[in-house]
């Protein structure tokens, strides 16, 4: 009887495969997006305030800027994932899941742009991370 109880329990909490291929996707290209826009501001430079011909030629920079076009394709990508996912399953559990993020972007930024992280960072990201997946799985 707790096996048959188990079993139903399991069976309704269990994401499809079809569902879990999205938030792949999704954690993916948000994931590159966040680096493709890292890529294309560093490259821009700051953001100037002294005149509003600085400001426009900034924002005509970024618009050209290759990386930050592959971001804004990257994140439209996410977004119909997004989109796809939410009309499936609750909001709150999908919402939970998508903080993965918060572990992918700075994972990557060290993996792939070089960047530094501290012990007490790395440990921030484990525990957000840790705590997505024991919500996202006990969230009802």
């Amino acid at each position: 009887m707790q096996n048959k109880a188990l079993a139903t329990f399991t069976k309704k909490s269990a994401i499809p495969w079809d569902i879990l291929a999205l938030f792949f996707i999704l954690l993916a290209c948000d994931t590159a997006a966040q680096l493709f826009f890292k890529l294309g501001a560093s490259h821009t430079g700051e953001f100037p305030i002294d005149s509003l011909s600085n400001i426009l030629a900034y924002i005509q920079a970024l618009g050209t800027s290759p990386m930050i076009l592959a971001g804004i394709v990257t994140l439209a990508i996410a977004f119909f994932c997004w989109l796809a996912i939410i009309a499936k399953i609750d909001l709150s559990k999908a919402h939970t899941i998508t903080s993965i993020a918060f572990g992918t972007v700075p994972l990557c930024s060290v993996w792939l742009l070089g960047e530094h992280f501290t012990a007490l960072q790395s440990l921030g990201v484990i525990l957000i991370m840790l705590g997505a997946y024991i919500a996202s799985e006990h969230n009802a």
